[in-house]
This record gives C-alpha cells, sequence and structure tokens, in this order.
C-alpha cells in the first residue's frame, strides 16, 4: 500500500511521496534514486567511532557542502558505534545521524557570518510554514545566510504530518505519521520578500505505533560539519554525540 501525495519540491527534480516514503508500517518501498550512488573509482570515505549516547543511530548520511543535491547514505554497525561511507568523491561534507530519539547533524549552512535580522527570520518561517501542505507540523532548527536584497539562507527543517493519513486504497491511517527531515534553500527576491527556492530532502519516515511521535529532538554537532574528503578513507576518530547542543533550544 502507498501513501497519497503530490510532489515534493527538490534541486531538478520532482519525485512522488509513493517513492520517498519508507514505509515500514504500510509496506511503501522508498526509492534508492533520493540517494547517490556511491562511486566505484572514488576511494573517499569517512570512517568514525560514536560514543556517549542515549540510544543507536540507526541511519547516517553525507551531504556534499557544495552540492547538496548529492546525499550519501553510510553504513552503521550492528551495535551502533561505528559508521562508514565508502566511495565519496573528493568534497567536503556535512553529516546527518539520526537515531531513534533524536537526530544530530552538522550541517555549514553558510561560508560569511550570519546577517539575518529579526524580521528576515519571521518572513523566512512564513515561507516554510506555508510550503508543502500535506505537512501540519514545521520546525526550523538552524538557519544561517546572508540578509538584504538578493539575500541566501540555508535551513535545517523538520516536518511531520501528524494528522491521518490516506492510503492509495482509501483507507484513512490515524496509527501512523510521516516524519522528514531536509535542508531547506531561500532567496530574498525584493518586495516579495523570502521565498523557498529548494528543499533537499535528507530522510523520510513513516512513524508507526511503537515509535516515537512528533518532531524528534535536534542536535547540532559542529565536528560533524565540514569533512574534507580526498582520495582515502578520513577517520575522524570519536564522535561524542552528548556533544550535540540544540539551537532551537530544545
Amino acid at each position: 500500500m502507498r501513501l497519497m501525495w503530490l510532489t515534493v519540491l527538490s534541486f531538478t527534480f520532482l519525485l512522488p511521496i509513493t517513492s520517498l516514503l519508507a514505509g515500514k508500517v504500510t509496506g511503501t518501498q522508498q526509492s534508492s534514486r533520493l540517494y547517490t550512488k556511491s562511486d566505484p573509482d572514488a576511494r573517499g570515505g569517512i570512517h568514525a567511532k560514536l560514543v556517549a549516547f542515549a540510544n543507536p543511530v540507526q541511519q547516517v548520511f553525507a551531504i556534499n557542502n557544495g552540492n547538496p543535491k548529492l546525499v550519501y547514505q553510510g553504513t552503521v554497525s550492528e551495535d551502533g558505534k561505528e559508521i562508514q561511507f565508502t566511495g565519496l568523491p573528493a568534497a567536503i561534507y556535512d553529516l546527518v545521524l539520526v537515531a531513534s530519539d533524536r537526530f544530530y547533524e552538522g550541517c555549514r549552512l553558510a561560508r560569511d557570518p550570519d546577517t539575518l535580522t529579526d524580521r528576515d527570520r519571521q518572513f523566512i518561517a512564513f515561507s516554510i510554514n506555508k510550503s508543502v501542505p500535506f505537512f501540519d507540523t514545521k520546525k526550523i532548527h538552524r538557519c544561517e545566510g546572508i540578509s538584504g536584497r538578493n539575500g541566501k539562507v540555508r535551513c535545517v527543517l523538520q516536518e511531520m504530518r501528524t494528522r491521518p493519513v490516506m492510503l492509495q486504497s482509501g483507507e484513512e491511517r490515524t496509527d501512523i505519521q510521516v516524519r522528514s527531515i531536509k535542508l531547506a534553500f531561500l532567496e530574498d527576491v525584493g518586495e516579495v520578500g523570502w521565498q523557498m527556492v529548494q528543499t533537499r530532502e535528507i530522510v523520510r519516515t513513516e512513524v508507526g505505533p511503537q515509535d516515537m511521535k512528533g518532531l524528534l529532538p535536534h542536535c547540532y554537532l559542529p565536528v560533524l560539519g565540514g569533512i574534507r574528503v580526498v582520495d582515502t578513507d578520513k577517520d575522524v576518530g570519536e564522535l561524542n554525540l552528548m556533544n550535540g547542543m540544540s539551537a532551537s533550544k530544545e
């Protein structure tokens, strides 16, 4: 069975939610097109050990900071204590780690110092909240960029569908939710104000009866960002996940 929805705004492609959703309850399959395939000719990689976490990390993703439409999915050891990426082309990567009770990220959102005003942030929030009505609950965890005309912004965003979900069969389900973690890209287009021009979904999950409901708590961990990969396996050592902090006061 599949969930009904229309489209997801992305970089250069539109994918139906039926192919994006990871549906462990309804059986919906997530499309492999969501993630970039490892390059068999690339010798770069990332390896790390995880320590001091409440619950084991279940999924890990590496985002090419210079070209965020390229998102690679890594592997997690059975005990949740090691993560690994292979076949990564030379680039600078930001990591996102998702556990059952929270997610961690180190996304580098801006090269220059953040100059956004309170007014900018209000308009940015308005633009994001009115987008993609399928999701009824939204949270901007971090947002950085340049204020003023032609200003640009990147945000770490989480969205939830907490209302009943209608399956393609016509069955209404009240026992599941849909959660999405993504990057959002906005630009100041003058009198119109801030407009969301692109998003890049990192992970979409079907939240079942036994899962934690609602938005996942967010932890920002700077060491997860700006990882330069060349042509060897980059060992970033031990990552203490308890050092994470939340910019959204969670």
